[in-house]
């Protein structure tokens, strides 16, 4: 089956492209690992044997010392230097070929030999039989000893030699593989330019001839396009889907004519429902004009509320009682001095609105440690920061979040901090609100101010700066800080009437 569509076609693309690269790589990897580790080997092996060769020095200068001083870190010294020895020598026996075995078995057995007539010499010397009767044990030690360094220096020059021609061989074996796997990736790459070549063709032949179309419709001209058949899908479904848009297009200009017509009929019409609807505008002009008694409104609620604790509908009347706070609030204390305490009451009547329409989206919590009876603050101040948080921070997000409240005196000052984990606000708007230059539309449940009156009032109120300030992170919350000096009791009962 012949494959036509530019997804198969771009997946056969990048997989003839990417693995046979990735063949390369591997092998690549592999020859450049199996080298790396020749060389490793040859140099470890030629390390090992210079170290069996001073081992075997210094275990001769500790034989030598504890002869002729008695010292008996020197014998300690010795015997450590011919373990280890042994110890390399079996390393590299493990590790040689044929030709070096023999090498290292002869070492070996040498080695032996130079041990046992080393502990006949010091026996001999800890048993305090004399000089003259160890003296000939202790030069044939000597002797055996440089018999084993000479095998050390023999098997040294083997490894040279073996380790020179298996270079050679690793070396002429590595670029073969490299000039086979270049090769291999030149052919490669040209059978991939190849088809990416063949592939662009196919797509420009196809696109040029919309294109051409398209700049006649972008002049008027709905002309058919009898498009080539092409081996790619997508392509011929935009051939029929471009000349089915210009059929509709067609037919969509032929119904704006028809709809034009009928227009004109209805524009004496709409002449005529024109005074109907000034009418209606200017009666609903006084229906917004007229004002509900506020007491009326309050007695109301209180009526409600009665009835609702009646029927022992708990939580509708803990709702209508906290609507009623909220609108007797907002009505008395725009224009004067609150407590603290009361501001805060308001917030919690809000908060717990907003929780019994969010369930647990919304999660609020206080923190204070000072005594809020004492601070007045100018009436809807916090509220409408709280409220703002929750509309502009909290609402949007669908799994909703918290408001943290904190109050702390420091310094003759109330310190408040509302913090939310909302969507947080964009560094530009958030320097323009710090910088006092940007209006926030405000679309509030109850007050309708914004965070830019609350700062004025503020500041008009104390005659005061750095009251207020922002900080906010997007996706990640925002934080509003208050500063409000804790004045004295007949500095504070005065109207704001900012």
């Amino acid at each position: 089956m012949k494959i036509k569509t530019l997804n198969s076609k771009f997946i056969i693309f990048v997989i003839c492209l990417i693995i046979p690269i990735g063949i390369c790589n591997i092998i690549s990897l592999a020859m450049s690992k199996k080298i790396e580790d020749g060389y490793v080997n040859m140099l470890n092996n030629m390390l090992i044997t210079n170290e069996i060769k001073q081992h075997i020095d210094n275990s001769l200068d500790g034989f030598n010392q504890y002869v002729l001083s008695g010292a008996g870190d020197k014998k300690e010294s010795y015997n450590n230097e011919i373990f280890i020895a042994k110890q390399e020598i079996a390393t590299l026996k493990s590790n040689s070929d044929n030709t070096n075995q023999y090498i290292l078995r002869d070492l070996e057995n040498t080695l032996d030999s130079y041990v046992e007539s080393s502990k006949k010499t010091i026996s001999a010397y800890e048993n305090k039989e004399g000089y003259i009767f160890y003296y000939d044990d202790f030069i044939s030690a000597k002797n055996i000893a440089g018999y084993a360094k000479e095998y050390a220096s023999t098997l040294m020059q083997n490894y040279l030699e073996t380790n020179s021609v298996t270079y050679k061989e690793l070396n002429k074996n590595s670029k073969l593989i490299y000039v086979s796997l270049t090769i291999y990736l030149i052919v490669i790459l040209t059978m991939c330019v190849s088809y990416a070549l063949l592939f662009i063709r196919n797509i420009s032949k196809g696109l040029k001839g919309i294109v051409e179309i398209s700049n006649k419709v972008s002049k008027g001209q709905f002309e058919y396009y009898e498009g080539d058949k092409t081996d790619i899908y997508e392509l011929d479904v935009l051939t029929r889907t471009f000349n089915t848009m210009i059929k509709d297009i067609k037919d969509l200009i032929r119904s704006i004519n028809e709809k034009l017509i009928l227009e004109k009929k209805l524009k004496e019409e709409e002449m005529k429902n024109l005074q109907y609807e000034n009418a209606l505008k200017e009666f609903d002009l006084k229906v917004l004009q007229s004002q509900i008694n506020p007491h009326f409104l309050f007695n109301t609620l209180n009526c409600i509320n009665a009835t609702a604790m009646m029927e022992n509908a708990t939580t509708t009347s803990k709702l209508i009682k906290s609507v009623s706070n909220i609108l007797r609030y907002s009505l008395r204390s725009m224009s004067t001095n609150a407590l603290l305490e009361e501001e805060i009451n308001i917030i919690k009547d809000y908060i717990y609105i907003q929780e019994c329409r969010f369930d647990d989206r919304i999660k609020f919590n206080l923190s204070t440690s000072m005594d809020m009876k004492k601070v007045k603050v100018p009436g809807m101040t916090i509220q409408p920061l709280v409220e703002n948080a929750f509309i502009h921070g909290i609402e949007p997000k669908e799994e909703g979040g918290y408001i943290n409240i904190c109050i702390n005196e420091e310094n003759g000052i109330c310190k408040i901090i509302i913090e939310d984990d909302g969507i947080g606000i964009s560094k530009e708007i958030l320097d323009k609100i710090n910088n006092y230059n940007y209006e926030m539309k405000h679309t509030g449940h109850t007050t309708g101010l914004g965070i830019n009156i609350v700062e004025k009032r503020l500041r008009y109120l104390y005659d005061q700066e750095n009251m207020f300030k922002i900080e906010s992170e997007e996706g990640k919350g925002t934080r509003v800080y208050l500063k409000i000096p804790i004045m004295e009791e007949d500095n504070n009962d005065e109207n704001i009437t900012c």
